[in-house]
């Protein structure tokens, strides 16, 4: 009883459910703006339930692609951010996945790797953190090399990811580069294309997968961390839609 009653509590009382369990008392005493109130609530529930963010999140996680990489000259990892303060590891949780995934592709494929990322201090601490504490045989270069990684530390955003991952094989004298690209599962669509956009052979290696289970009955009651799944989806469907807009998808 006891566990029942804390998940109640932790799923109305906490944010979203708050919102949620607000919204819907709100259509039950008004007179007026019922349904607008009743349609907030729904949609504020769908957006927080795993239904609802599982069914935003699959297609992006499922997607497949083809292989355009037989010969990869280098894995590449895309960055996402740091964590401010954080005394080890100070990439974010989703960045830290990526690079050890990047990494252990790297090693298992025998390639050198390239990590891609605006925020490029915090993600060489992070790097010599995970290669010095596993013994791996990687240090840092300015060329590609079996046993070395490249860090490129201006970009922004994943059109930059890209584009100036481009230029570090022009750069090389690479002109048809060929990679195995590391990124959340979710975000692998989007970054697919704007690679695949500068020229780019690619082979996709996704990790950080999200939600994509199969649901008890606790994930149709709403969570926060199933609101911030739905978010990330919407944020690459809005991705991909500006990649049609400017004609590169």
């Amino acid at each position: 009883m006891i566990y029942l009653i804390s998940k109640l509590v932790n799923a109305f009382i906490l944010p979203p459910g708050i919102f949620i369990l607000t919204f819907t008392i709100a259509a039950l005493l008004v007179k007026r703006f019922k349904k607008l109130l009743f349609g907030a609530a729904l949609v504020l529930w769908l957006l927080a339930s795993h239904l609802g963010a599982n069914l935003l999140l699959s297609p992006l996680q499922n997607y497949s692609f083809k292989n355009s990489a037989p010969h990869p000259q280098a894995v590449v990892i895309l960055g996402a951010g740091k964590t401010n303060g954080a005394p080890n590891l100070p990439t974010t949780a989703m960045g830290t996945e990526r690079i050890m995934w990047g990494i252990m592709e790297a090693k298992r494929r025998n390639l050198p790797f390239i990590y891609t990322g605006y925020e490029n201090s915090y993600a060489k601490e992070t790097i010599q953190e995970v290669v010095t504490n596993f013994s791996l045989p990687y240090k840092e270069c300015d060329h590609l090399a079996p046993g070395c990684y490249v860090i490129e530390g201006n970009s922004k955003d994943t059109y930059e990811n890209a584009r100036f991952t481009r230029e570090l094989f022009t750069k090389w004298g690479i002109k048809k580069p060929q990679i195995i690209l590391v990124t959340s599962a979710f975000h692998m669509p989007r970054s697919y294309y704007l690679f695949r956009y500068f020229g780019f052979g690619i082979e996709t290696a996704k990790t950080d997968y999200k939600l994509d289970r199969d649901p008890d009955i606790w994930d149709y009651l709403p969570r926060m961390d199933n609101y911030h799944a739905s978010y990330y989806a919407l944020h690459e469907y809005l991705g991909l839609l500006s990649l049609v807009l400017r004609g590169i998808l």
